[in-house]
């Protein structure tokens, strides 16, 4: 349920003041009539009694009320519950609960029924706070400390986390057991060097060793290396383990309604898999179209810690590591990923790979790429800064680019080319629900205070964008929240 302000009482005000013009166009209508008269009274310092008597005639005028009737009396309900009534706050947890459940048969909507569930926890909480309320009897309840949306917030959240992190013990204790089952069926096939080592994947985490040891590290610098990287030779670093795959292709496609081909495309690479694993990617698609964010959050939902590397200007090889001779010697990219986040298979996401520099002198960005594309080279990739084979195979590679001319040929032949489809007015919707997120959250604004394009807004931009970049989309919208600022 969007709100209009931080305050309840400002709430009311402005909730009414949005929906008293479209009520005085009907006011020669009886229900009308007293719906205009009962919500004039939130304009001032309403209290339970006002909202009570609106939620009654909301409900004597349910029949005659346009769609978004139902989205009143829950408001009213929910004013009435930050109010002091419990028997309201009883009603929230039971709605929350029953769209929660009614979510079950649909996966892509799954992403929004644990803040449900979380919702109804804390409703429930504030009604087992009071004393007096005698719905739930005599028996001790919960302390009350700060106001109603305080209370309903700490223990909806310290609910939801008690439930995740026993979910999380059970899952981590059957997954224990099963790997000491295992263990027990392998360990006349393994040394216990080996299983000491997770070098038997059933033991622990998948995990891979990246290098053996640094190359001559009798030198000056060699020591200096051998130092830096002591805590990774030799050692078996994790891979990422593929998450709830149904769960994140909910929110994939929930966010991005008009990729879901690209999404079931690459998520297919990863479900015969026990860690993530994904081939090399370009998305191919017109500017603003939101591959950019799409790749960062493929990479976010599957768990995958990465870097984004903007591509426009740069000039060289230093993709391929440098010497450690030079006083600027460091470590190729996917090396330095997996030294940073001491993982076996981070990611990279590299932003407009077709504008990088085209000049040899130094090295060319897509030349030095090539190596790291072919898990025969990226296996045993020889890094001229660790002086030995490592075994980069297992990052993940995102590329976008607005087109594929200028990409070299051997570039394309190691990459899958996924073309990335722009958005039309149909997801608009969707798309104007996270465009408003990530502007509150850009301001530091309270996401829970997020309201969602009117129709009066809808129909203005639907007006104005029949699809296509997600920059002019965004643009529109934020004139369109200035304009409810000068409105109030």
């Amino acid at each position: 349920m969007p709100f209009l302000a931080k305050d309840i009482q400002q709430d009311m005000q402005a909730f009414a003041e949005r929906v008293m013009p479209r009520l005085r166009r009907k006011a020669d209508h009886a229900h009308f009539a007293m719906v205009l008269d009962r919500m004039g009274e939130l304009t001032v310092n309403a209290g339970v009694d006002e909202v009570k008597e609106l939620s009654n005639v909301l409900d004597l005028a349910a029949t005659s009320l346009p769609g978004d009737g139902r989205s009143w009396r829950l408001r009213c309900r929910i004013y009435l519950a930050h109010l002091g009534d419990h028997r309201a706050a009883v009603d929230l947890a039971r709605e929350a609960l029953t769209t929660a459940a009614a979510l079950e048969p649909y996966p892509s909507e799954w992403v929004h029924v644990v803040p449900m569930i979380t919702a109804a926890l804390g409703w429930l909480s504030l009604a087992a706070s009071d004393p007096a309320f005698p719905y739930l009897g005599d028996e001790a309840r919960v302390l009350r400390r700060g106001t109603a949306a305080q209370l309903v917030a700490r223990y909806g959240k310290l609910l939801t986390e008690v439930i995740e992190i026993q979910a999380r013990t059970v899952a981590a204790d059957d997954t224990q057991a099963a790997s000491r089952k295992l263990l027990g069926a392998t360990a006349g096939q393994a040394s216990s060097a080996q299983i000491q080592e997770g070098y038997v994947e059933a033991a622990s985490q998948p995990s891979a060793v990246v290098f053996n040891q640094v190359g001559n590290a009798n030198t000056g610098e060699g020591k200096k290396v051998a130092r830096e990287l002591d805590e990774f030779a030799g050692k078996a670093l994790p891979l990422v383990p593929v998450p709830d795959l149904t769960m994140a292709r909910a929110a994939l496609r929930a966010e991005f309604p008009y990729a879901t081909d690209v999404t079931d495309h690459i998520l297919a690479d990863i479900v015969p898999r026990s860690y993530v694993r994904i081939r090399p990617t370009i998305l191919v698609g017109s500017p603003g179209s939101g591959k950019s964010r799409f790749a960062r959050r493929l990479l976010n939902v599957l768990k995958v810690p990465h870097d984004v590397v903007p591509c426009g200007g740069v000039s060289d090889g230093a993709f391929a590591g440098t010497p450690r001779r030079w006083t600027t010697g460091e470590p190729s990219l996917p090396v330095a990923l997996i030294t940073r986040y001491r993982i076996a298979g981070p990611g990279a996401v590299l932003d407009e790979i077709e504008k990088v520099g085209t000049s040899r002198h130094n090295g060319q960005a897509h030349d030095a790429l090539l190596a790291f594309l072919e898990h025969e080279t990226a296996c045993r990739f020889h890094d001229p800064y660790v002086q030995a084979p490592c075994d980069v195979s297992h990052v993940t590679w995102v590329m976008t680019a607005n087109s594929l001319d200028d990409l070299s040929a051997p570039l394309r032949d190691r990459c899958r080319v996924i073309r990335f489809p722009e958005p039309r007015c149909q997801h608009l919707p969707a798309l104007s629900r996270y465009i408003i997120t990530d502007i509150m959250a850009e301001h530091g604004l309270d996401q829970r205070w997020v309201v969602p394009l009117d129709e009066i807004e809808m129909e203005a931009i639907a007006g104005l964008w029949p699809g296509g970049s997600l920059r002019k989309l965004r643009r529109m919208i934020e004139v369109a929240l200035s304009a409810r600022r000068l409105q109030h």
